[in-house]
């Protein structure tokens, strides 16, 4: 994989990600461009494939616990630079130029302006890790969003200090694992269920409630007409091995009813859904002991 930035003729920038099927995946080249003028200060090379936590909420302390749909965790890999804009660019303007540029071809999950982001002191240094970006919290944005065409995310935050030029940084998460929609469709028709290793799930909540929901309201499964909406069991197994076996169960029927409301918010959903515990007492073998199974029921 590489990351090139071409300065083009009219001094704008654009931040291109080429895919190299050299890593297993084919040809494409996706491009986030702002069309504003702007220099790079800093580039962050391509990782090791890894989980990133991408944050969908105003920005709290990060050593404070973050609820569940306040961020997604996506395996694969991450890289980014930091831009400087021309002296005389606005923030409205930097922001403007990030609206026309993510208008078409881009899923928005979240986005914040001014104050509503939070603290702009851990959005520079904890989450970005770039001093440069910091600023008052009432000058700054942050968009998150995902490609429609591809498994690339893609992160955008930008400040302005009173007396400095805007600094922005754009990451692009490239997903490196099957969507959790391409796992649900593959294993509930040759399968009739789908097993994720619970450090899969949380984080990932939103992105399973729209795998289920597309499933859901299909009209047909297998090529047969439903009478009746069909059934979904969620059977949440693990737990702390110091609790008693009716504990366990206890404390993952807790779970499993928690990502049930999760999962069933959206209203009009085709399926009808319940949810179980097990504690500890369902253990496979080459398998986690902490898991999710949505099992098709009959």
């Amino acid at each position: 994989m590489s990351f090139n930035v071409l300065k083009q003729k009219s001094g704008y920038f654009s931040l291109i990600l080429t895919i190299v099927s050299g890593l297993g995946w084919s040809n494409a080249v996706i491009a986030l461009e702002l069309d504003i003028a702007s220099e790079v200060v800093e580039v962050s090379q391509a990782g090791p494939v890894e989980r990133h936590k991408i944050f969908l909420s105003r920005l709290k302390k990060i050593s404070n616990s973050l609820s569940r749909d306040e961020y997604q965790m996506v395996q694969g890999v991450l890289q980014g630079q930091t831009y400087k804009a021309d002296d005389d660019a606005t923030l409205e303007e930097v922001m403007a130029s990030l609206d026309r540029a993510v208008d078409e071809g881009y899923e928005r999950l979240f986005e914040c302006v001014g104050r509503g982001c939070g603290s702009s002191n851990e959005w520079a240094n904890a989450v970005f890790g770039q001093p440069k970006l910091y600023g008052p919290e009432s000058t700054q944005f942050y968009w998150v969003g995902k490609a429609v065409q591809s498994q690339t995310y893609w992160l955008v935050y930008g400040s302005k200090r009173s007396n400095k030029a805007v600094h922005y940084r754009v990451e692009s998460v490239v997903s490196a694992a099957p969507s959790l929609k391409s796992r649900l469709f593959a294993a509930f028709s040759e399968l009739g269920y789908l097993r994720l290793a619970w450090s899969d799930v949380v984080g990932s909540e939103v992105e399973l409630a729209e795998a289920l929901d597309l499933w859901c309201g299909q009209q047909r499964i297998g090529g047969v007409a439903q009478d009746k909406a069909r059934q979904i069991a969620l059977a949440v197994t693990g737990g702390d091995v110091n609790l008693t076996p009716s504990a366990g169960v206890d404390a993952t029927e807790r779970l499993a009813s928690e990502l049930l409301t999760t999962l069933a918010a959206k209203p009009g959903l085709g399926c009808q859904m319940s949810a179980f515990g097990l504690g500890r007492l369902s253990p496979i073998e080459g398998l986690p002991n902490e898991r999710l199974d949505l099992i098709l029921l009959p």
